[in-house]
């Protein structure tokens, strides 16, 4: 039983003591943020948003989908036809 509760401490310290290494040495995003250069951080919000619109497109042609009879790769043609 001894031998148990060793293990548990010694096993409990070390994950801990990494989870608070891992925390006080990695900056969060705001941070990282704020430490980019001018150009980069431009650079960083546009690409963001660019993502942002991509995943906006998708969940509206899942959404159609969901709604349709049609296969997601038809309606996802349709859209970029649409588009062009």
């Amino acid at each position: 039983m001894a031998n148990e509760l060793k293990v548990f401490i010694y096993a409990t310290s070390i994950l801990t003591t990494g989870y608070a290494l891992m925390k006080y040495t990695v900056p969060d995003e705001e941070t990282m943020k704020k430490r980019l250069d001018p150009a980069l951080r431009q650079e960083y919000d546009q690409m963001k948003a660019a993502n942002r619109e991509k995943g906006q497109q998708m969940m509206d042609i899942i959404r159609e989908a969901a709604e349709s009879d049609k296969p997601v790769w038809q309606i996802a043609n349709e859209q970029r036809d649409k588009s062009k």
